[in-house]
């Protein structure tokens, strides 16, 4: 180290001089000089606050550029019609203002001409997946199919079960859900292979197993991920380009904090529903002892 920040050439600093100097930081080749050969506590600690701001400076910059070329492509635009309206005017309850804000967030999105890339952030009950069943109704509605990847097969059973239940017996039978996990046996798991491919199947429902080289769609028009964190960046992109620039819709229950929005998420328009719908059960949490009964499993 002793040798490197001797003969350190000039270094280029990423910031600019009027940001440099509004913020109060040192320049970059100081900054490497005082973190490593402080005289005194403060030179250090303002070393660390300027590699702090580069770093998040240079994260964001990252992140603003990808949003930028993904509005540059083009997909295929997606509006609500008279299927949309038909599911909205069935559903047996109203919904809240949040979700109507983030139904239209989602709408203007995917009629855009450009892929969405939106996470919804909500507790459990919030009411996330009827937006996210809106926005598969309108991608059906043009013709488009939807894979929704869930980390687990309890997940996926259970998101494959409450959209049927949310979309009711005529959309259910119209967009026909499959659900496809490692756990289907084979003559299961080629019926749902061919529904996908051969776009009898409108909405596909599944784990991991969809990533599979031998999942194909006819025409992937949305992608929607439960919990993100859950999967890696290129499990994620290896299921969006099974289509053509298909729009991106992520769904959370974890909070996610505005500072971690725009950092780790920063390449995602966040929308939140922050409000549980009227007459909803309040959400109770358990601690299951499996360590002391592990038959409970």
């Amino acid at each position: 180290l002793e040798i490197v920040l001797d003969v350190l050439d000039e270094v280029t600093d990423p910031l600019p001089d009027d940001i440099r100097a509004s913020e109060g930081l040192l320049g970059f080749r100081d900054a490497l000089q005082k973190v490593h050969r402080p005289a005194e506590d403060s030179e250090w600690k303002a070393a660390r606050e300027t590699l702090r701001f580069h770093e998040a400076l240079i994260l964001q910059t990252a992140l603003v550029r990808r949003r930028r070329r993904n509005q540059l492509v083009q997909s295929t635009p997606r509006t609500p019609g008279e299927m949309t309206n038909t599911f909205l005017k069935g559903l047996p309850f109203t919904l809240t203002e949040d979700q109507l804000t983030v139904v239209e967030d989602v709408h203007d999105d995917i009629a855009s001409g450009h892929p969405m890339n939106r996470l919804v952030q909500g507790e459990v009950g919030s009411g996330k997946t009827v937006v996210a069943a809106t926005a598969m109704v309108t991608v059906a509605g043009t013709g488009g199919q939807t894979a929704l990847l869930a980390p687990t097969e309890v997940l996926a059973n259970q998101h494959f079960r409450s959209l049927i239940q949310t979309l009711g017996p005529d959309m259910a039978a119209s967009l026909n859900p499959v659900l496809l996990t490692g756990a289907l046996g084979a003559a299961e798991r080629k019926k749902a292979l061919l529904a996908a491919a051969s776009g009898a199947s409108q909405l596909v429902v599944g784990t991991h197993a969809l990533l599979g080289e031998n999942v194909q769609f006819a025409d992937l028009g949305l992608v929607v991920i439960d919990e993100q964190h859950r999967f890696g960046v290129d499990q994620r992109d290896a299921l969006r380009h099974k289509g053509s620039h298909p729009h991106v819709l992520v769904l959370t229950a974890t909070p996610i904090p505005r500072t971690v929005a725009m950092t780790v998420f920063g390449d995602l328009d966040v929308s939140t529903i922050a409000v549980l719908p009227q007459g909803r059960s309040p959400i109770e949490s358990h601690v299951v002892a499996l360590a002391d009964h592990p038959t409970w499993y």
